[in-house]
């Protein structure tokens, strides 16, 4: 498993440890080397090897601070030239979260700039509602 989310990890990892009424730390440990992968897996060991008595807390403190940075501006950037409107949102909420988006990127637009990537957001619905 990588890591998107790290909360969303933890909150599946814990769901499967109480389900299968695992509560050792060291067995815990142990399951997680068997769900992690790529990169994730390869901070793990190296934080094991330095920090071999850490709980699970720990480690999920730590794990969290590693995985939960902020985005670069080029995968900021990427996600905003890909942002479309979700199912239920109205448009004022979308050009919300573009702006926020924005934002987030530390990016100056001008005002054309920013209308250019609103419709574009919209243009799908456009179509569907034209259709």
């Amino acid at each position: 498993m990588g890591i998107e989310d790290p909360d969303e990890f933890w909150f599946v990892v814990k769901a499967i440890w109480e389900e299968q009424g695992v509560v050792d730390d060291n067995i815990k440990r142990a399951m997680l080397v068997s769900v992690l992968q790529d990169n994730t897996l390869t901070w793990y060991i190296k934080n094991s090897n330095d920090h071999p008595k850490a709980g699970i807390a720990e480690i999920q403190t730590a794990l969290n601070r590693e995985f939960n940075k902020p985005k670069s501006k080029t995968q900021s950037i990427i996600g905003i030239k890909e942002i479309t409107m979700l199912l239920g949102e109205t448009p004022w909420d979308l050009d919300q979260r573009l702006k926020s988006m924005i934002h987030e990127a530390n990016m100056t637009l001008t005002d054309a700039q920013h209308h250019t990537w609103f419709v574009a957001s919209l243009t799908p619905h456009l179509r569907m509602a034209v259709s």
